[in-house]
């Protein structure tokens, strides 16, 4: 048999997976001689032996990677045998003048694991860092690449004698687990400030039970956790972190503790069970925790995805899990920073650990709409994982997003890397910590972006760093057409949103775009809803009453049922065509907070989208007791101008025609979102012109009752549609569409 040997260079997310052991089992599977090693661009594995068994080893890699692993590029070249070797080894890793390996993810605790933390008799029993090649902290815990232990925070833990033996034996899971340790050798856990604690977890657990409020560090930060029943315990919660009515997180036992208070489907089971561990939004069941989303029919619920977590969660069902951090402010990843939330009695105590924590990673949140996932904060779990564009050409290109919900991203080629959750700009901490990311992301990479791309609005804090910009809803289109690569082809946008600057300096927020085949660096604007006016300006995303004034004022519709104060509606109405002090939107987002407040469900918004979000809620009362829309909707009209105009005035007058009646707000709610489904089916209808799909991006496709709504429509009309699916859909997704300019 002739004797072969090949070099195979292995390319895309292959260090710290598990991929080198894999590799040597499949080496001994077929008796081939030779050696793997990680380097700066991924994997390069040479191999030796007789031709078949070389080319079946060679395809096993290929279709037989390890769970983590994801191969983007695999290339194959013929070598001289050498006749020399008699093994398959692992070599050291090389490092080279530039680094492109990429990094794994954040990953759950596997099932194997658990076994070991959870059998009395196991080495690891108990032990709150135990991992292997298929689990365990990857990103949160790397400081620079090949993936080995001497470059991640692990390098300061020597592993004991065993665990060395572990590490170096192929046939273990842990063979080759950077992270490897246990309780001899492994990361320290304490009380933080009280050292003489000799059971940490087991005080912390009392202390949740007595109704305080603790922070625990985890895989990308400390989270704070106590019991969503104590309701003395939640509500100092949402004192000391200013969040009255904000919904918080839940960490729940297991899949059998969710599904008492949440209706869970099988997709929604499976992203519970992830290897990304997300939140999942959960249609609540249970009236006992509507104080913990009191504006919303949905709990955030995710499972245990460590061991530090699992252990806890042994002695609850159920408890809060919310960042920790002040309000809207950087999660927390070490001492110095928990120990200003301790001080401030934000927490009353810390479980603090000393494996050091260098990139942070919020929790990822997703949610499932018509069976299909949308992710809504991409972090833990998904970040530093790059998305594939395609047609997009060379070039290195950065895109700071926009200033709420911010991520930033920078693209290499046809790999899109986002950042993770950053938070909204406006907040000096977020901003600085942007600043900070940006600069150990790139070094990270060893990207360094020439193209610099900030949003076009001229309030936002990156204006000045861009090089160049792009228009806010041409961002959100771009993001949708580049995660199901379709730059390329003509395609029809509808973007929908709270606020956005237009290329007219107006503020948009329904929008009717085309982009063209020929080049997706511009676009048109076919239509929008009709213009109305935000009195107060910025005042007015707070103080919504003034955007229910405003349309009341700007319709054919009067107050005379008196929904608000008379003075108050004089005031407000009298400065909606005073440009200094008001200016123009075309927003669904602001009239989603308009309705709201017609209705008297809300008059000032605490945080975006929280009318909007109450309108939902209330819609799907209905929707779910009356299962039918077909008669419930409002009437749609449409101007003929170029762009065409969806008009409000005559809905508005209708919704007050409905208050004046009596009807009730569910009812009321549901017609309007059909109005929405309407207006956007009459809008694509109108368009005379070929396209090749239409995509729909911004936070109002959130709203899962809006999104489903619209896709039995789309679906009855056999128009071709996507929605972001791994890019968020809100503003988060916005630096990923820049970063195709």
């Amino acid at each position: 048999m002739r004797v072969i040997r090949v070099g195979i260079r292995v390319i895309g997310i292959v260090q710290g997976v598990g991929f080198r052991p894999t590799v040597f089992n499949h080496a001994s599977r077929f008796g081939v001689v030779g050696f793997i090693y990680n380097d700066s661009l991924g994997v390069y594995i040479e191999a030796e032996g007789d031709e078949t068994s070389v080319n079946d080893f060679s395809f096993t890699i290929k279709e037989s990677p390890p769970p983590l692993a994801k191969i983007d590029e695999l290339i194959i070249t013929n070598l001289a045998p050498k006749q020399s070797e008699k093994d398959f080894i692992i070599t050291f890793s090389k490092e080279g003048e530039t680094n492109s390996a990429l990094i794994s993810p954040d990953v759950r605790i596997c099932k194997e694991c658990l076994n070991d933390i959870t059998d009395s008799s196991n080495k690891r029993y108990r032990h709150l860092f135990t991992n292997c090649t298929n689990c365990g902290p990857r990103y949160s815990i790397v400081l620079s690449r090949p993936y080995d232990r001497k470059k991640t925070t692990m390098q300061k833990f020597e592993m004991c004698p065993e665990c060395l033996l572990e590490y170096q034996d192929p046939s273990n899971r842990r063979f080759h687990a950077q992270p490897n340790c246990c309780n001899r050798c492994g990361p320290n856990v304490y009380v933080l400030n009280q050292p003489e604690i000799i059971n940490p977890v087991a005080f912390i657990v009392e202390k949740i039970r007595s109704g305080k409020i603790v922070a625990v560090k985890g895989i990308g930060g400390f989270n704070i956790f106590c019991d969503p029943f104590l309701l003395e315990s939640v509500k100092r919660l949402r004192l000391t972190k200013r969040r009255p009515s904000r919904s918080f997180a839940l960490m729940a036992k297991d899949l059998e503790v969710v599904k008492k208070y949440c209706r869970v489907s099988e997709v929604e089971e499976n992203g519970l069970a992830s290897i990304e561990a997300p939140i999942v939004l959960l249609k609540k069941t249970d009236a006992r925790l509507n104080h913990i989303s009191p504006d919303n029919n949905y709990l955030g619920v995710m499972l245990p995805y460590s061991p530090i977590h699992t252990i806890l969660m042994e002695s609850f069902n159920l408890l809060i899990a919310t960042s920790a951090n002040y309000a809207n402010g950087p999660i927390a990843i070490n001492d110095f920073e928990i120990k200003k939330l301790l001080d401030d009695g934000v927490v009353d105590y810390v479980l603090s650990n000393d494996r050091e924590i260098v990139n942070r990673c919020d929790d990822s949140i997703v949610q499932y709409v018509a069976g299909k996932r949308q992710v809504i904060r991409r972090s833990r779990g998904f970040v530093p994982r790059p998305i594939e564009v395609s047609n997009i050409g060379s070039g290195m290109v950065l895109g700071f997003g926009a200033n709420l919900k911010n991520s930033f991203s920078i693209r290499k080629d046809n790999q899109v890397f986002i950042s993770t959750h950053i938070g909204d700009l406006d907040d000096v901490r977020n901003y600085s910590f942007q600043e900070s990311s940006i600069e150990e992301f790139k070094k990270s990479l060893e990207i360094f972006p020439e193209s610099l791309i900030g949003d076009a609005h001229p309030a936002y804090q990156n204006l000045e760093k861009a090089t160049a910009h792009c228009f806010h809803h041409h961002a959100h289109m771009l993001s949708a057409m580049g995660e199901h690569k379709l730059l390329g082809e003509n395609v029809l946008g509808i973007i929908c949103d709270g606020i956005g600057f237009g290329s007219d300096e107006n503020f948009w927020g329904f929008e009717f775009l085309f982009v063209s085949k020929n080049g997706h660096r511009n676009f048109e604007r076919i239509g929008h809803l009709d213009y109305f006016s935000l009195p107060g300006g910025d005042k007015a995303q707070t103080e919504i009453d003034r955007v229910g004034i405003s349309l009341i004022a700007g319709s054919s519709a009067n107050d005379d049922c008196l929904i608000y104060e008379e003075d108050r509606f004089r005031s407000i109405s009298s400065v909606c065509d005073n440009k200094q002090f008001s200016y123009l939107t075309s927003s669904l987002g602001r009239l989603f907070d308009g309705v709201a407040s017609i209705l008297g469900i809300a008059n000032r918004a605490e945080y975006e989208a929280q009318a909007a979000m109450m309108l939902q809620s209330l819609a799907e009362s209905a929707y779910e007791y009356l299962n039918t829309v077909r008669t419930l909707s409002y009437g749609v009209e449409i101007k003929s101008e170029a762009p065409f105009i969806i008009s409000y005035k005559n809905l508005v007058s209708e919704i007050v025609s409905d208050v004046r009646q009596g009807i009730r707000n569910e009812i009321i709610s549901l017609k309007f979102h059909s109005w929405v489904v309407a207006a956007i089916i009459s809008g694509i209808e109108r368009i005379c012109f070929d396209f090749d799909s239409v995509v729909f991006s911004g936070g109002c496709f959130q709203n899962r009752l809006l999104v489903e709504l619209l896709i039995k429509k789309l679906d009855s009309k056999k128009i071709k549609y996507y929605f972001n699916q791994e890019v968020p859909i809100n503003d988060a997704g916005i630096s990923f569409g820049q970063t195709l300019m």
